[in-house]
């Protein structure tokens, strides 16, 4: 879910390591004993101001008296370094936009652990074969500044009006993963989903050819300088950057009355990582009832909580946007048939050439 790297757009070539360590047993749990003397957890794509992913470690290396090293980058790239170094490993696991699943299986970087939490984990956020595991959900809303916005949008359609005229800054879908859960959220909006996104490249051509896209990073920083007057992004990104600048911005986040969509945050563990305990242990953690709530706290839903088997405390709850914000949501059943490269192949066609 975080920004990633298009394979294609970059031309990366995934580099097939020779003399490769054995692969971990998948199908035994986690030494905690051993997971406490192995000390050390890297991690690739997991940074401290995503999701509260600093509360997650702080409360795990607690818990085990480890360390852990972050590296933050894309998606594709978590997938291209765990390839390349398969022959010495460096990451035990990375975050993943639930898109790249399919890859990263079909690269046989990842290990198929089952973790302790497995059947509380809904079908529509989980690989089948343990692959991957949602851990949290995005849900792509609008953030309005109403320093420069007079009249507040309330819907996707709103966005076409002309008073938004170099207004709206949205993720490149080409080079972003919130740019392609931003295509998705809108197509099931209006009437498509996983297999029709001709609805939403429709209506982003349509908005290109308006005038009313401001080629502009939705930053906190650009945020801050009032250079964003509407932007497109996570929930839980738009409540962090509410709070962050409460006090320079005034700014309102809008659920777009059509709708928008769930996108999982997924958790791939490396088939080859050199603390192999530690990652089924960490594993089980961030899927634990302690462990979700961490993610909450960070104001993202947890994915259990969507699922209907993890009450939010009420002191929880209250850092984060109401339920009753969220008043159509679908949730994408087939990830595997959503492919990035084609994503960006179609805004690059059918948006961008307008």
């Amino acid at each position: 879910m975080k920004k990633i790297l298009l394979l294609s757009l970059l031309g990366l070539v995934f580099i097939t390591a020779c003399g490769k360590k054995q692969a971990i047993d998948p199908n035994t749990p986690a030494d905690i004993e051993q997971a406490k003397k192995e000390g050390k957890y890297v991690t690739y794509g997991q940074p401290d101001d995503w999701a509260n992913w600093k509360g997650v470690f702080e409360k795990f290396n607690s818990i085990f008296g480890n360390t852990r090293v972050d590296t933050d980058m894309s998606s594709a790239e978590e997938i291209t370094k765990f390839k390349a170094e398969a022959n010495n490993p460096q990451a035990d696991s990375a975050e993943i936009g639930m898109v790249w699943g399919k890859i990263a299986v079909t690269e046989g970087v990842t290990l198929p652990y089952k973790n302790a939490n497995w059947d509380k984990i809904p079908d529509w956020a989980k690989d089948k074969d343990g692959n991957f595991t949602g851990l949290y959900v995005g849900v792509p809303v609008i953030l309005v500044n109403k320093d420069l916005v007079k009249n507040i949008p309330a819907s996707w359609e709103d966005l076409k009006k002309p008073e938004y005229k170099n207004s709206i800054v949205i993720a490149d879908p080409r080079s972003s993963g919130s740019g392609v859960n931003m295509v998705l959220a809108v197509a099931y909006a209006l009437g498509g989903d996983v297999k029709n996104l001709d609805p939403a490249f429709k209506y982003f051509a349509e908005l290109q050819k308006l005038g009313n896209i401001k080629n502009i990073k939705g930053s906190t920083a650009n945020i801050q300088k009032g250079e964003v007057p509407i932007t497109i992004q996570y929930d839980f990104l738009a409540l962090g950057n509410k709070r962050k600048l409460a006090n320079e911005v005034n700014l309102e986040i809008v659920f777009p009355k059509e709708g928008s969509i769930y996108a999982p945050g997924a958790l791939i563990l490396n088939k080859y990582a050199p603390h192999p305990n530690l990652a089924k242990a960490f594993a089980d953690f961030v899927t634990s009832d302690e462990g979700q709530l961490e993610f909450a706290k960070g104001g993202a839903m947890p994915v259990r909580a969507v699922a209907g088997n993890l009450i939010i405390p009420e002191e929880i709850k209250k850092q984060m946007l109401p339920d009753s914000f969220y008043k159509k949501v679908g949730k994408p059943q087939s990830w595997s048939e959503i492919t990035p490269d084609v994503i960006a192949d179609r805004w690059e066609k059918e948006v961008v050439s307008q």
